[in-house]
């Protein structure tokens, strides 16, 4: 193992977190799924901690990539481990370093080894080589957005890059939504951009602004409120990940 390690590091992870994995049944290929978008501010990082939580509930087993350039999903565990040093996480965590070009292929090489669900939570950028290799690991990719211009752009700009590195599955997740505010023509223009998403990927149903959404924690079963807030989004998402 320590020769593993010295040669690969990133190998011996892998290796190390499979073992940590809460499961005695045989290892099967994991299904990888990229939490992403090209748009900063659309609650990649909530969404994914939020959904290894989910699915970790429903007994599948989880595992989670930090490949974020800012770390936040990292360092939002790391306070909350200070915070309840005595709690076990029920999903395991590790950082994909993305400015590492041999860890990126090792990592995206291995990780179809793991078990269950692997979440990826990915940068909010498409000027990086390496995501070629995360997005063409991935079986789906769930994307976060919003119905403002600039977010529709980005998304837009994001859907073509992306389709030109994968076929899979396009999730398109609505984040923070109040559906009762906005003008007629706000409306319309949100119809349009659900009807223009779901010919590309399937658009799920919106998750609520809500304060229970931000106050997320790596750490606990969801609360009532977040159930109430994300249960028919993630519930949907399960149904099209097949799981």
């Amino acid at each position: 193992m320590y020769k593993l390690y010295k040669e690969n590091p990133w190998s011996y992870q892998i290796i190390s977190l499979s073992l940590r994995q809460k499961t005695l049944k045989p290892i099967n290929m994991a299904k990888v799924f990229t939490v992403s978008n090209v748009k900063g501010g659309v609650g990649k990082t909530t969404i994914c901690s939020l959904l290894a939580t989910y699915l970790t509930e429903q007994g599948i087993t989880v595992s989670v990539l930090d490949a974020d350039l800012q770390e936040s999903l990292k360092r939002h565990r790391e306070r909350d481990m200070e915070s309840y040093p005595d709690t076990d996480p029920e999903w395991e965590l590790e950082r994909l370093d993305m400015e590492d070009d041999a860890e990126v292929r090792t990592i995206m090489k291995s990780v179809k080894e793991l078990d269950g669900v692997v979440l990826i939570d990915c940068p909010g950028t498409l000027n990086d080589d390496n995501l070629q290799f995360v997005y063409g690991a991935a079986d789906g990719a769930i994307v976060p957005i919003s119905y403002d211009d600039d977010t529709i752009d980005a998304t837009s700009l994001f859907v073509t890059v992306f389709r030109k590195l994968s076929n899979v599955p396009m999730l398109f997740v609505p984040n923070r939504i109040n559906k009762s505010e906005g003008t007629k023509a706000e409306r319309e223009q949100r119809e349009e951009t659900e009807k223009a998403l779901n010919s590309i990927g399937k658009v799920m149903p919106a998750i609520k602004q809500t304060v229970a959404v931000k106050r997320y924690n790596t750490l606990f079963a969801l609360d009532l409120q977040q159930r109430i807030a994300v249960g028919s989004t993630f519930e949907a998402i399960q149904r099209e990940m097949n799981l």
